[in-house]
């Protein structure tokens, strides 16, 4: 893993000097891949000002109709929100936890999505990122200003990412294989009548929160598979077909 894995993302940022303060907090870090999501125009001279010297990232940063399409081809997309609630995360990695999560991917990008500056990321965007992170702040004021914000988190990720050792590393599984990890559970679950009173989508949501944080290899992945198939064909007389 090096800088040029990882990608920040953007959500419908409202401040032009905020894009261009991004930028800046970017490039002091050694990252240059940034998207924007939900912004058709931005104002050149506005975010220059605050860019100062990252000019390069700001003009170099891709415009995409949807955080999904911003996300797309990423093996680990992680997003920042300090907002808790039934439909979101069930837990929340530190900027230094993430960056240790981060160094361990051997190949691939890594996305870190950044919300709107008044309200963060809603449950629909939060549902596209495989974990959360929220980084500490005092109660009283616990808002931090969004180029802060990706100061922070990229600071950690500058840090460990200097540290990496060869041994660190591993292939993770990728977004598409997860989804279809946790749909062969849901699926096993269900054949054995698991929801008489639950909800499927629910628990779908907490099942990928907590395999996503493992952040599973291709053979755990499949041991795990064969796991809940053979626990369907005991339990219900029919398992789940590979």
């Amino acid at each position: 893993m090096t800088p040029a894995d990882i990608r920040i993302v953007l959500v419908r940022p409202k401040e032009d000097r905020n894009i261009g303060s991004v930028c800046r907090a970017m490039k002091t870090m050694g990252f240059a891949a940034l998207r924007i999501v939900g912004r058709q125009t931005i104002d050149r001279r506005e975010a220059a000002a605050t860019a100062v010297h990252a000019v390069d990232v700001l003009d170099g940063a891709v415009r995409c109709r949807s955080l999904a399409q911003a996300v797309e081809d990423s093996v680990l997309v992680a997003g920042v929100s300090r907002r808790r609630g039934k439909w979101r995360k069930y837990f929340a990695l530190t900027p230094e936890q993430l960056a240790e999560r981060v160094a361990a991917v051997e190949s691939g990008t890594c996305t870190l999505v950044f919300g709107n500056e008044a309200s963060g990321l809603n449950i629909k965007e939060l549902s596209h990122c495989h974990l959360a992170v929220r980084i500490p702040s005092s109660p009283l004021f616990p808002s931090l200003n969004l180029s802060h914000a990706v100061q922070i988190v990229t600071y950690q990720l500058f840090r460990r990412l200097n540290e990496m050792q060869e041994t660190d590393t591993f292939h993770p599984i990728s977004g598409d294989g997860l989804d279809a990890l946790v749909s062969l559970m849901i699926a096993s679950l269900s054949n054995i009548g698991f929801f008489t009173q639950g909800d499927p989508q629910e628990m779908a949501v907490f099942l990928r929160d907590v395999l996503a944080r493992a952040t599973l290899e291709q053979r755990e992945a499949e041991r795990l598979a064969r796991i809940f198939r053979k626990i369907s064909g005991l339990i219900a007389g029919s398992g789940i077909e590979p």
